[in-house]
């Protein structure tokens, strides 16, 4: 059977999942799941995740769900390096910190100011704004503290996948990140230096962005979480849920 992957073509989360296919040098194949649609929240489909989110990767049988999950199973079960997921205990724990901090920080503010916004009946508000320039300004003060070119050290791993993917959001809607030198070096570093993951930025960066300024219309789903009615937008509208939803909220960009 081999590699299957459950798929929308411009979420960043998908590819994240993609790069890391693409760095261990796997063949896989492709299920485009149909947002507009609601394939997502179909019966079959939800036996393969009751979240309904892509990507789901399907493993000869064994599915599994939420990026950051499938790209460690991924860099483990496929291993062709010391470096991209390491054993040392301390260079994985740094690993995996900065995959807790995307989840829980990073890409989070990410979606309440660029993505939901995008994809459903909720406004941009400064307050979600703050957050994310927060999110970015502690990133750079971890690569400030740690050194290295990369979000987890000297060389590229697992780690650099989703945040580079993430920032990718940053740069369509022209966030300055000037202001944040070291996110700004590494950023572009990845671009040049990885001409061959980058590939799947630039996706990202060609359907997202044409995505952002066209926002699609989901009035017609009946979403389980968001309002999809954007007539409803006003001065008294709902923002994104103060907590923010977690990076496995299911949109169509996110898990």
């Amino acid at each position: 059977m081999g590699l299957k992957l459950y798929n929308l073509s411009d979420s960043p989360p998908c590819l994240t999942v993609r790069m890391a296919l693409k760095y261990l040098g796997l063949e896989y194949d492709i299920v485009d799941v149909d947002f507009m649609k609601g394939e997502q929240f179909s019966e079959e489909y939800l036996k393969k995740n009751p979240q309904g989110e892509v990507p789901v990767l399907d493993d000869n049988g064994f599915l599994l769900s939420e990026s950051v999950a499938i790209i460690q199973y991924l860099a483990d079960k496929y291993k062709v390096d010391d470096t991209f997921y390491p054993t040392v205990a301390e260079q994985r724990a740094v690993i995996n910190h900065r995959l807790a901090f995307h989840m829980s920080t990073y890409y989070k503010a990410i979606v309440n100011y660029v993505i939901l916004p995008a994809c459903y009946a909720y406004p941009k508000n400064e307050a979600d704004l703050k957050k994310l320039e927060h999110a970015v300004g502690i990133f750079n003060t971890y690569m400030e503290r740690q050194g290295g070119r990369y979000a987890a050290g000297s060389n590229i791993t697992i780690a650099d996948l989703p945040l580079i993917l993430g920032t990718v959001c940053l740069e369509i809607i022209s966030f300055d990140l000037s202001k944040y030198e070291r996110v700004q070096n590494w950023y572009e570093n990845f671009k040049t230096s990885h001409a061959d993951l980058w590939e799947y930025g630039k996706i990202c960066l060609d359907e997202l962005s044409e995505f952002v300024k066209n926002p699609p219309d989901f009035s017609h789903l009946n979403h389980p979480l968001h309002p999809t009615d954007r007539s409803i937008l006003d001065s008294n509208s709902p923002s994104a849920p103060a907590d923010g939803p977690a990076a496995d909220t299911p949109t169509p960009v996110a898990d």
